[in-house]
């Protein structure tokens, strides 16, 4: 591409807004996945939201910069961080999920990821009670 050359952008297309009636939702930001999210807690730092909300963080590269600029802005937004890196803590599943949020099922989860990982994540929320409508996933991949 050249400086110059004409560009069409398009999109977004996605639903994943972060509206629902829920008093709780669970984030999983699953590496460049966390990208809405962050977008989404620097708005809740300027307009705080009643909804309290759990973000976990699966990432294989630990970065000190990027997960302290992450902690930033989860606390700003007062959003409870759960960073989990792969080689050191094991892999996110839905049942260290159930575990670190004892209230999940009164919470809608949102993902953002692998779509394989989020597909393992709300067959099992679901199979333990989640409804259906309350996993939202946006699919993070080239089309």
């Amino acid at each position: 591409m050249k400086v110059g050359a004409p560009v069409t952008v398009e999109g977004p297309y996605g639903c994943f807004d972060f509206r629902d009636g829920r008093s709780r939702q669970i984030w999983i930001g699953a590496g460049i996945g966390i990208t809405p999210f962050i977008a989404r807690m620097k708005q809740l730092a300027r307009t705080p939201g009643e909804q309290e909300i759990d973000l976990f963080h699966p990432t294989a590269d630990f970065e000190q910069a990027a997960i302290d600029k992450l902690t930033a802005d989860a606390q700003a937004a007062r959003v409870r961080l759960h960073v989990l890196v792969s080689g050191k803590d094991g892999r996110l599943d839905a049942d260290r999920i159930r575990a670190a949020v004892p209230q999940w099922q009164s919470a809608s989860i949102w993902f953002c990821g692998p779509p394989g990982f989020g597909q393992a994540i709300r067959n099992d929320s679901v199979a333990h009670g989640l409804a259906p409508d309350d996993f939202h996933q946006e699919i993070f991949q080239m089309r």
